[in-house]
């Protein structure tokens, strides 16, 4: 799981300028890394766009870290095999 973290902290650094020096399956998107309700939705796009799926907005109201986010890319990568 840990290079799917490291794409996510790649696209928080290129995409929305958050640079965090730890990034943990825990981390809290909102609570650790002050991200506002638009960067979250410009990062779960990015997400979207880097590993072509697409994550249901009942799926994206849920996303609080980045466990939650990876579990709903995986959730849409099983759907899609």
């Amino acid at each position: 799981m840990q290079p799917a973290v490291s794409s996510i902290q790649k696209l928080l650094k290129q995409k929305l300028n958050i640079y965090s020096r730890v990034l943990t399956l825990q981390t809290d998107l909102k609570k650790d890394l002050e991200m506002a309700d638009w960067e979250i939705l410009y990062l779960l796009n990015s997400v979207e766009q880097a590993w072509q799926v697409s994550i249901p907005p009942k799926d994206s109201e849920r996303i609080i870290s980045i466990e939650h986010l990876l579990a709903a890319v995986k959730k849409q990568q099983r759907i899609r095999a």
